[in-house]
């Protein structure tokens, strides 16, 4: 299977949270790697077929900073597009 066509996961702290008018949210984390600490970012796309015409994701806004998340995702033209975001 291609890369680019398969679900990863992810599991970061919250750093933040950008909503762009009738565009995607951004969700930014830092990742703990060993003893490196690494920034990543994910998209949470309303115009992606994962959310089935939602035009705000619902549980966006239960997301808040500092939080710990674990985002399954799959890279689209390289964004990594979220698929779930679970709040542990």
């Amino acid at each position: 299977m291609d890369e680019h066509n398969s679900f990863k996961s992810l599991v970061g702290k919250v750093r933040s949270i950008s909503e762009h008018k009738n565009a995607p949210f951004t969700i930014e984390m830092q990742r703990k790697l060993f003893l490196l600490s690494l920034k990543d970012a994910v998209t949470i796309d309303p115009r992606c077929s994962f959310y089935k015409g939602d035009k705000v994701p619902k549980t966006i806004d239960i997301i808040a900073l500092g939080d710990n998340i674990k985002v399954t995702y799959m890279v689209h033209g390289k964004i990594k597009v979220a698929f779930n975001v679970v709040v542990l």
